[in-house]
């Protein structure tokens, strides 16, 4: 991981490098200042629709802080690791007033998620330290989002059915974040294997669409094709009916609970069945390599 010297080092030549705002920033004696359009210049174009418009203008601000106090971009996704794990555990009590702070608790984590990388390219941080931090945050709490929906239906019902459900909710509903790395690093692992017996030549899509490579060789996440990353669209429909539930008394989220645990393991069998089916892994290798 990279030292608090190296973070502020890195973070000069890069405010050096964006025009600055002139906008004042508090912070440590001797760290730099740093302008908003410097922020913006590191911000990824091409994130989803709803992190682009609702997150990204907030999480710039709470980058400039972060970087400012040389807080390190796995120290970021740790916060959202945290942030997230409470809003389950508020959204798994009974009490519609105390699963309210759901909203508020998943929209800090969303900017937080969006602010770990904004610190990570400012400060040049690439180590794997970062990455597993980031990734671990996606894998860990949205399944636990999935399950508290069952735990809030057990405890409302006195029943071990909703638990039940949640449970295997959460259960497909991980793998439907993590395949697709998986398949990606199957491929990997037989490029390497390649790269030892002979060269390797892969495809020129590497060097011209740096940012669009996941979804050029099919390791893009299931639901990005429709711009909603699954945790943001679980956000939202939780969040939805929060409020529908709030306003109208009906029991929304035990009807998303019980749609969880029948669209997942619908979804992950389609999916097996499809990747199996069309050679997928196979595919996609031959697309890096260029191959017919």
């Amino acid at each position: 991981m990279a030292t608090a010297g190296g973070v502020r080092a890195r973070w000069a030549h890069v405010a050096c490098e964006v025009p600055y705002d002139g906008a004042p920033v508090s912070g440590r004696e001797g760290a730099p200042q740093v302008g908003l359009a410097a922020i913006e210049a590191v911000q990824p174009r091409e994130s989803t629709g709803l992190t682009q418009r609702f997150c990204r203008p907030v999480s710039k601000h709470l980058t400039r802080f972060f970087l400012a106090h040389d807080v390190p971009a796995a120290a970021v996704s740790a916060m959202n690791i945290v942030v997230g794990v409470f809003g389950a555990a508020c959204l798994a009590c009974p009490d519609l007033r105390v699963a309210l702070f759901f909203i508020p608790l998943a929209y800090v984590a969303e900017v937080l998620d969006c602010s770990d990388g904004e610190v990570a390219r400012a400060s040049g941080t690439s180590d794997a330290t970062f990455f597993f931090a980031d990734v671990a945050g996606h894998y860990f709490v949205t399944p636990l989002v999935v399950l508290a929906l069952g735990m809030r239906s057990a405890v409302q019902l006195a029943a071990l059915w909703p638990l039940a459900l949640g449970a295997v909710a959460a259960i497909f509903c991980t793998p439907t974040i993590t395949l697709y790395r998986v398949r990606a690093s199957i491929v990997l692992e037989e490029l390497l294997a390649r790269a030892a017996r002979e060269p390797v030549l892969v495809h020129s899509l590497l060097t011209s669409r740096t940012g669009r490579l996941a979804g050029d060789f099919g390791f893009e996440r299931p639901t990005h094709r429709w711009r909603v990353p699954l945790g943001t669209a679980i956000t939202v429909v939780v969040s939805v009916a929060l409020l529908l539930e709030l306003a109208s008394g009906l029991p929304l989220l035990r009807a998303v609970s019980v749609a969880t645990a029948v669209a997942f393991p619908l979804g992950r069998a389609l999916d097996y069945a499809l990747t199996i089916r069309r050679g997928k892994p196979a595919r996609d290798l031959r697309r890096i390599l260029g191959a017919p």
